[in-house]
């Protein structure tokens, strides 16, 4: 169910960047936008995290930042694959390899929120992310191990 619940929600977040991208096109000065793919992600250390923009100038280079509970603001570029970076009709979109920061306990429960700027670090854009424990695996784990 939750599979289902998280897949209505990712085809939700693409039908929308679709829709701010058909309005972006029809718009003289759009503002960039930024959607997170996957809004609620499932805790792992091999957690990602899809991102995608619209509206940008095409060719525009965009840097994403992720600020931890402490307030810590960290560039995310060396786990973005591939760099985002706008193409012609001004469209992005990058994984976020999220799982080091699973790993070393610096995302926990919760919501969080992912910047994005231009190459000089003006913010251009924020979009939620939420991360969540994956309960529903580890419970079944638990079961066959008994």
């Amino acid at each position: 169910m939750k599979k289902v619940i998280g897949g209505l929600i990712a085809i939700v977040m693409v039908l929308g960047l679709i829709q701010i991208t058909a309005t972006a096109s029809h718009a003289e000065e759009a503002s960039p936008k930024v959607v997170i793919g996957t809004p609620v992600v499932q805790m792992s250390k091999t957690s990602k995290v899809i991102i995608l923009g619209s509206g940008f100038k095409p060719g525009q280079e965009v840097r994403l930042l992720f600020t931890t509970d402490d307030g810590l603001q960290s560039d995310i570029g060396y786990a973005l694959n591939p760099e985002p970076k706008a193409n012609e009709n001004g469209v992005w979109a990058t994984t976020w390899e999220a799982g080091r920061y699973v790993g070393q306990k610096l995302v926990k429960q919760g919501a969080y929120v992912i910047t994005a700027t231009d190459a000089d670090y003006k913010i251009i854009d924020q979009a939620p992310v939420s991360f969540a424990q994956s309960g529903g695996d580890d419970a079944a784990k638990k079961k066959k191990k008994k």
